[in-house]
């Protein structure tokens, strides 16, 4: 109950609708990739499309949407797809839909390797929010100067027959501090089933990034990820190393080459313990 009255709070704030704003963007890759260490290579190719709207009502509320073409459906009928929000200048941003957990919200992200994102194998894994595949959260973020705090909550009336996927046991809280060149966070995060506790750090001066995280769950299974950027000129070279809960090590490393206008050439290898190496090498494209 505490919950929905929190939630119900935050919706109050409504005004008269000012002038709105709809625009359409998108990403496209082309190239070649291999799941067996380059015995054989596969075409492969992708084009998405996203609808974005945004306005202002008259007194400073802003508001907005979001989703892509191929989530129409599901953002037009339920909350599985796409994003809608409010936002206050002095009390935060409310988002429904497809969001990031707070804890992942709050924590430092590692970028894909690779134009087709070579199994993404670098990504540190969340109990809640949109990457674990529920897509049934809210998310509300607070953020004053260099401070800014998250909390999340699954979906209060979704039910399942199965534990782990029960949106309304999903709940997670993050806090971040960041300045010009560093960024410290801590989450916390509870499923239902299992809960998670999480730090991470970077540090990045424009020419090199080198950032980093760690998980432990109440079983005491833990995870990290550390993660290397370094840029020079157009060029940019990133490296990985992870291990996952059940103490699979991983490890890779990306190349890209920016042309300009939003057109890319990268080129990617990542690798599981006793596993074949994923290899691509191709266009990545933002438009």
């Amino acid at each position: 109950m505490k919950k929905l009255l929190l939630l119900t709070s935050l919706l109050a704030a409504t005004a008269g609708a000012a002038a709105a704003d709809i625009s359409i963007s998108g990403d496209g890759r082309m190239g070649i990739s291999s799941k067996d260490g380059g015995d054989n290579f596969v075409f492969s190719s992708r084009a998405r499309v996203r609808f974005s709207g945004s306005g202002e009502s008259d007194n400073g509320l802003k508001f907005g949407a979001s989703f892509r073409a191929n989530e129409a459906t599901d953002a037009e009928s339920t909350n599985a797809a796409g994003t809608v929000f409010l936002e206050s200048a002095t009390m935060g941003k409310l988002t429904f839909g497809d969001v990031d957990g707070a804890a992942q919200a709050a924590v430092t992200q590692f970028g894909a390797i690779g134009y087709d994102e070579t199994g993404k194998l670098q990504e540190f894994k969340f109990l809640t929010g949109g990457s674990t595949g529920k897509k049934r959260d809210a998310l509300y973020t607070y953020t004053k100067d260099a401070l800014a705090v998250s909390l999340s909550m699954g979906d209060p009336g979704a039910t399942s027959a199965t534990p782990a996927s029960n949106f309304s046991n999903d709940w997670a809280v993050g806090v971040a501090y960041t300045t010009e060149f560093w960024k410290v966070a801590v989450g916390y995060e509870d499923d239902g089933v299992r809960t998670q506790t999480i730090i991470s750090g970077n540090y990045g001066n424009g020419q090199f990034d080198v950032k980093g995280a760690y998980g432990q769950r109440d079983d005491k299974k833990d995870q990290y990820v550390v993660y290397g950027t370094y840029n020079f000129g157009v060029n940019s070279v990133n490296a990985f190393f992870r291990k996952d809960f059940a103490d699979v090590e991983y490890q890779g490393l990306g190349m890209t080459h920016d042309f300009g206008g939003g057109l890319s050439l990268l080129a990617g290898y990542a690798k599981a313990d006793n596993a074949k190496a994923l290899i691509s090498i191709g266009a990545g494209m933002s438009f």
